[in-house]
């Protein structure tokens, strides 16, 4: 939800989905993110993501960080990518926590 963002004491953060996004059908006067963006009509839906965003998360089978994205969403692959060219974000951020504690 990195397109989509907000402003706290002059911080910008990101748009975040709250505990509904994670069933399977639509809540009654629910929404599924903080800000409740529409995106051709529709807010997101359950584990969807809105264009121009992406969602990360941890996978704990591959043991990497995966990312949801629209497909063929040019403005989400070109934040992805200057993500990983910069190597920032909670992955990178734990990754070095990690290699820090090794011996």
């Amino acid at each position: 939800m990195q397109n989509e963002s907000y402003r706290i004491d002059g911080e910008q953060v990101s748009n975040f989905v709250l505990p509904a996004y994670f069933t399977g059908g639509e809540e009654m006067n629910g929404r599924n993110d903080f800000l409740g963006t529409r995106s051709g009509g529709r807010t997101v839906r359950s584990f969807g993501v809105n264009p121009g965003g992406y969602l990360g998360y941890y996978d704990p089978h591959t043991r990497k960080n995966e990312y949801l994205v629209v497909p063929d969403d040019p403005l989400a692959k070109s934040r992805l990518a200057l993500k990983a060219r910069l190597k920032t974000g909670r992955g990178a951020l734990r990754r070095s926590r990690s290699s820090s504690r090794r011996p």
